[in-house]
């Protein structure tokens, strides 16, 4: 009787440890949205423990740029009045790019060099960042299907990436792990690995 009695027990923790890891429908759309800051801008395959690593620099600078770029261009992006023709018509400020670094990968950089071999690229001067503006094809969301919390503030997801304009073109599946955050007073995530899976089939 003693044995039945702890198989009960065991099974009951068993239920309650996966209900307690089952996501809202909120944290389905929440997670989706945070993972898309990432795969608009083409980061699908993301360590964020190798991306802390100072080589990561360009890449993390791209990222800033173009994530505010997108979402906050009223808000932080101006016209650059210094030679535009020779660094870009727009500006940003650095402590905006460093900003969404440590909002969205946790780290923390000190922006203050260009990034010029990329495209396009990004001139730093003087506290700003400017560059050339481009609008490039649809980009690429992610939707959530499948999410765990292992442990209390971890999440373990899986689903597919999307074309914004074309919800049935599928680019292919991911999986990412993030943690719980704050920022201000606003919960939010933080990213900690990504990969995704092309399918050239869908």
């Amino acid at each position: 009787m003693k044995h039945v009695f702890l198989a009960t027990c065991m099974a009951l923790l068993i239920c309650v440890g996966s209900a307690l890891g089952a996501p809202t429908q909120k944290e389905l759309k929440d997670t989706s949205l945070f993972l898309s800051n990432f795969t608009e801008l083409g980061f699908m395959e993301i360590d964020v423990e190798e991306m802390s690593h100072p080589d990561s620099y360009p890449d993390l600078v791209r990222f800033g740029i173009q994530h505010n770029y997108i979402n906050n261009f009223k808000s932080r992006v101006r016209q650059n009045k210094d030679n535009p023709g020779d660094t870009g018509e727009l500006r940003i400020k650095a402590a905006y790019v460093e900003e969404s670094v440590q909002k969205y990968f946790g780290i923390k950089i000190k922006a203050d060099r260009s990034v010029d071999q990329s495209d396009p690229p990004y001139f730093f001067k003087g506290g700003y960042f400017s560059f050339f503006g481009a609008d490039g094809e649809a980009p690429w969301y992610a939707r959530v299907e499948e999410a765990l919390s292992p442990k209390k503030g971890i999440w373990e997801l899986r689903g597919e990436i999307y074309n914004a304009d074309d919800p049935e073109d599928i680019f292919g599946t991911f999986n990412a792990t993030i943690k719980e955050a704050m920022w201000g007073k606003k919960r939010t995530y933080v990213m900690v690995s990504m990969t995704s899976e092309y399918s050239p089939s869908n």
